[in-house]
């Protein structure tokens, strides 16, 4: 295991008492991408749990944060800094915390099975970044979250400079639009001029949309269900999108 990833989720934990094993994992994916980059794809599943087992049962570092105490509150188990006396703020940001990374775990298959159906006739490798390859064209699909996209939008837009491919982000439907507004408002020029992709799957209907940027293998439109989406977006919300928070 890279100790690399474990130190980079105990920074990104940095300041939190109570966490969620659902919490961890989420952001280990994260961690292990901006350690790794597309190198991601070349690791399995087992990484992912061995990071998140290292916060919370087997800790391989020093400078590795270690949630040694669980409770169970509902059908939720939380741990906690043997250190630290957790109060109920701390519940209440960790239970937020475990809503929004149980969906995006539940979410992770669908998504997959729906850029694995787009990229048809690629050859695939790769889990939670999956690099998919056919002659001389290469397409690198990390997923996460349009919210956790923004907070990592730096190494996005460094992977998609640096990638010897094409480089897409593929995040699920939100219940609010503002997180997308927030992100088009802030980082689409950024985007634009990287080359760094947004896609956007309906993990119910397992289809997919352009949010940010085409393929430039034209074949794959025809997998959009509305290929123009990432046009009608530029159009509309450059002049509609207001001051965010």
């Amino acid at each position: 295991m890279d100790v690399g990833i474990v130190e980079e989720l105990s920074r990104m934990l940095a300041g939190r008492r109570v966490v969620t094993e659902e919490e961890v994992r989420r952001k280990a994916i994260r961690c292990a991408f901006k350690i790794l980059g597309p190198k991601l794809a070349d690791v399995d599943d087992v990484l992912i749990e061995e990071v998140a087992c290292s916060l919370i049962d087997c800790p391989i570092s020093l400078k590795s944060l270690h949630f040694s105490e669980k409770v169970k509150i509902g059908d939720v188990f939380f741990y906690h800094l043997h250190t630290e006396r957790p109060e109920r703020e701390d519940f209440e940001e960790a239970h937020e915390e475990y809503l929004k990374s149980k969906e995006f775990l539940n979410n992770l298959k669908p998504m997959q099975d729906t850029t694995d159906r787009f990229f048809q006739g690629y050859s695939v490798r790769g889990n939670y970044l999956r690099e998919y390859f056919k002659e001389n064209r290469r397409y690198y699909v990390f997923y996460s979250t349009i919210e956790d996209v923004y907070e990592d939008v730096e190494k996005h837009l460094e992977i998609a400079r640096k990638a010897d491919g094409e480089y897409v982000v593929v995040v699920p439907t939100e219940k609010e639009l503002n997180p997308f507004l927030k992100f088009f408002k802030r980082y689409s020029e950024d985007a634009k001029r990287s080359e760094l992709k947004v896609w956007v799957v309906n993990p119910e209907t397992k289809t997919i949309d352009p949010f940010i940027g085409y393929p430039k293998d034209f074949k794959l439109l025809k997998g959009f269900k509305n290929p123009k989406a990432a046009a009608l977006v530029s159009t509309y919300w450059r002049v509609d999108v207001k001051e965010l928070d």
